[in-house]
């Protein structure tokens, strides 16, 4: 009887460990073997790096790696029971974090550098507001990109997330597939007219124009200009709202097309990410980490614009 007794507690204990508990989720999300070389943390199950208190919740994540293969499962911890949040394959680095009523994730897999070879990083940054008590997803994106994902209604509940859905939502659709507009040659009719593309974001209005020799976007507050963004010659011209974030696309004709992608911050429009092609101009995540130094709409001239383009 005695040695029954103390098994029973054991295994009561064991049960009511929440940290195990997602372990061993996190071991049967990996489809780890009991022969197989399995590696789980955190080693002690209140390491404190692998928790975050978000009253009244506590957020709580493992790690596991069988071989090759890393991945991670989440849980929130509420009231002494134990929720299941997500799993994801590829992760063996997590940062978790807060700020207000968000919760910030991000979901790393990194690669340490090599004699022939540079350390690598990539993976999601996850943004969660809480809506009548549960987590919902409000933004996502790859590491260090803008956000191709935003939303305040309650679409994706924590529970939801899953490689599937993280791929399929980080994977843009073709570039202005949809704004494509031919362009006049000397043989066309004077009286061409490209379609117009129009669309708001908070006070602002966007149009596109088009003209014999250049093709811009521009933008105005409450009807006044506050910014206008043109190809010279030949090229396409568009823009897209998701959110509080918008992308211009300038396509010219013979090049890659330069993307200048905004955020709607307290009333302006700040400049997050100024790229053509694989060039990178400016990346506020990176260059400017702590958004010391905003770049707003009226600052970017086609002066400060080709000096990004030169650093």
């Amino acid at each position: 009887m005695p040695r029954f007794f103390y098994a029973l507690v054991c295994v009561t204990l064991l049960q009511a460990n929440p940290m195990q508990t997602l372990k061993t989720w996190t071991k049967e999300f990996l489809n780890a073997q009991t022969k197989e070389n399995t590696t789980l943390l955190p080693k002690a199950s209140d390491d404190p790096a692998y928790k975050l208190e978000f009253a009244p919740y506590t957020l709580l994540y493992a790690l596991g790696s069988v071989g090759p293969n890393s991945g991670v499962c989440l849980g929130v911890l509420f009231k002494g029971q134990l929720f299941k949040g997500f799993c994801a394959h590829g992760v063996n680095v997590v940062h978790l974090s807060k700020d207000r009523e968000t919760l910030r994730l991000e979901l790393l897999n990194r690669t340490p550098a090599t004699p022939t070879t540079a350390p690598k990083e990539t993976g999601y940054t996850l943004i969660f507001g809480l809506i009548k008590g549960t987590f919902y997803l409000t933004s996502l994106a790859r590491l260090n990109q803008p956000p191709t994902y935003y939303s305040t209604a309650p679409t994706y509940a924590m529970g939801a997330i899953n490689d599937a859905l993280l791929d399929k939502l980080t994977t843009p659709p073709p570039p202005l597939a949809q704004a494509k507009v031919p362009q006049p040659t000397p043989s066309q009719s004077a009286a061409f007219a490209p379609k117009i593309q129009t669309a708001n974001i908070g006070d602002y209005s966007l149009s596109t124009i088009y003209g014999p020799k250049e093709q811009c976007v521009e933008i105005k507050e409450y009807d006044r200009a506050r910014g206008r963004f043109c190809l010279a010659g030949a090229g396409v011209v568009g823009f897209k709202t998701q959110g509080p974030y918008l992308e211009l696309h300038l396509k010219p004709a013979d090049a890659p097309a330069f993307i200048l992608t905004f955020e709607s911050v307290e009333g302006d429009l700040e400049l997050k990410r100024y790229t053509q092609g694989s060039q990178v101009f400016y990346n506020q995540s990176k260059d400017d980490p702590h958004n010391t130094h905003p770049l707003p709409l009226s600052a970017l001239t086609p002066k400060f614009l080709q000096g990004l383009k030169l650093r």
